[in-house]
């Protein structure tokens, strides 16, 4: 279904027949004016339908361009109000500038400090007015940013049992929904003390993110972590080989038998010495992606076991400690 037509769903459901009824219509679609009482509940049927079509549609990111071309428009007749709207929202909020306020995730602390308090300079001291939003190519739903947030922690935790993650940042923004989703939460979660950015160079530039899982602020880059993301970006690159190969053996696997079918014995034994060759590189990448595995496993194991350790070891002290207070 394209967006246009689940866009058309929500609001049917959201606001029911009045989105076809003309004195509704009419009263809706003008712009602001008067005293705020006067044009709230407009403002604030705006308001919730742009983050109700937003939740539907699993979106955190919206296109000012799209409410007024694909989302609203009813046979041409758009809302006047969505740019007071947007300024309302931002107010209040609801929505934030992606270029002022969040930083890029992939710069240093020190870096990432310095532009928040750059970025809050640039804020006091500019208008941000109806007009420079409506022009914005992108903003960002807060509420919907910190659930898209809460998700992807989430998922995350479902696929580890440790206190804290790294993948890689492919995999990372494939769980987001894309790079530039990616970087919104990645900027979020790093303000909020859940997330990190690391990156190395192997000769490919590596990048990955670090989440805590637990309610504890992520830990700081160790050069474990470091070997960590390297182990695991071999072995997204591994499985893609084992993809390709896996299609090429089922190509010369269907080659082979067209051949044998169609009487050409000796083009198909070519075949079957490529599927040969083919199902080889398998077993080697296979093999070595499984070392691969088994290298992240005794890791993962170890971190567990040193964390248990020293849970012990804390209540090892605290009963000494209850102890002494009992004699006392």
């Amino acid at each position: 279904m394209e967006e246009s037509e689940r866009v058309r769903e929500v609001i049917r459901k959201q606001v029911g027949d009045d989105w076809d009824d003309e004195v509704m219509s009419r009263s809706r679609f003008k712009a602001l004016s008067g005293q705020r009482s006067d044009w709230e509940p407009t403002y604030l049927f705006w308001r919730d339908l742009i983050l109700s079509v937003a939740r539907q549609l699993g979106l955190f990111i919206i296109k000012p361009s799209h409410l007024n071309n694909q989302w609203f428009n009813r046979g041409g007749l758009t809302p006047l109000s969505l740019d007071r709207v947007l300024f309302e929202m931002y107010n209040e909020g609801e929505i934030v500038l992606p270029s002022v306020d969040l930083v890029d995730p992939t710069a240093g602390r020190l870096s990432q400090v310095f532009t928040r308090l750059t970025n809050s300079m640039i804020r006091r001291s500019r208008t941000t007015t109806p007009q420079l939003l409506m022009s914005q190519d992108r903003l960002i739903l807060t509420s919907l940013l910190k659930h898209k947030a809460v998700e992807v922690v989430k998922l995350l935790s479902e696929c580890h049992w440790t206190s804290s993650c790294i993948v890689t940042m492919k995999r990372f923004q494939d769980i987001c929904g894309g790079a530039y989703e990616a970087s919104a939460l990645l900027s979020h979660l790093s303000a909020q003390g859940k997330a990190r950015y690391l990156s190395l160079s192997k000769g490919d530039f590596i990048e990955g993110v670090k989440v805590s899982l637990s309610a504890s602020s992520v830990p700081s880059i160790s050069s474990l972590d470091c070997d960590v993301l390297h182990l695991i970006w071999t072995t997204e690159k591994l499985q893609q080989q084992l993809n390709v190969i896996d299609q090429r053996c089922q190509t010369s696997r269907k080659s082979a038998l067209a051949c044998l079918n169609s009487g050409n014995k000796k083009v198909a034994l070519r075949h079957v010495r490529q599927l040969k060759l083919a199902n080889e590189s398998r077993e080697n990448c296979a093999t070595l992606l499984n070392r691969v595995e088994e290298v992240l496993d005794v890791i993962a194991s170890a971190e567990s076991t040193k964390k248990n350790q020293l849970r012990c070891t804390q209540l090892m002290r605290m009963k000494k400690v209850l102890k002494r207070s009992s004699r006392n």
